[in-house]
């Protein structure tokens, strides 16, 4: 299991970013924040951290974009997407570019940790070229998050499954059959 002592936050939003630093400082992490990717970019040029969080949604560059470049200054760091819009097509995305895991917000911070602690130090692997190609690790964890998207559409939706299957933007009946599967 991997420790994780330091982080970098890369959010715009400052209630969030400081309650989550915050958080992490409780827990005994030393915890940068970063309100822009830019910045983001200059605490890792000059800070070794064991994780990286970083929001989707960004002024300027987003976080999907900003993963290669964080990949490359951190390779061995876990790298975390968090969202408040997460769907399959996103997290397939962020997977592609590099990211560990993906989180929808607001997100625990012992999930966190917990998370980014699971993570081995040996899946630096390039992400792969091929559908198909992916660990069992990797398919493991992208079910978990198909898992928690649908979990949060349906909060978010009130429990009403039509009104969380068009946020998905998946057909009722398909929602249905993965709650059956997923046992929700």
């Amino acid at each position: 299991m991997r420790k994780i002592a330091t982080a970098l936050l890369v959010d715009d939003d400052t209630a969030f970013r400081l309650a989550l630093q915050g958080a992490l400082r409780r827990r005994g992490v030393r915890a940068f924040t970063a309100a822009s990717v830019e910045e983001g970019y200059r605490v890792l040029e000059e800070e070794a951290v064991d994780l990286v969080a970083v929001d989707y949604r960004m002024p300027g560059e987003d976080g999907i974009a900003a993963i290669p470049r964080f990949r490359k200054l951190k390779p061995d760091a876990v790298i975390v997407m968090l969202t408040g819009f997460g769907d399959i097509p996103l997290t397939v995305a962020a997977m592609r570019e590099g990211a560990d895991t993906l989180l929808s917000k607001p997100v625990d911070v012992d999930r966190l940790l917990r998370e980014a602690s699971a993570i081995p130090s040996s899946d630096r692997e390039p992400p792969p070229s091929r559908p198909g190609a992916a660990s069992s690790a990797r398919t493991y964890r992208l079910e978990d998050v198909e898992r928690e998207t649908i979990e949060a559409a349906l909060h978010n939706a009130g429990g009403v499954v039509a009104t969380a299957a068009k946020m998905l933007g998946i057909d009722r009946r398909t929602l249905q059959r993965k709650l059956k599967r997923i046992g929700g």
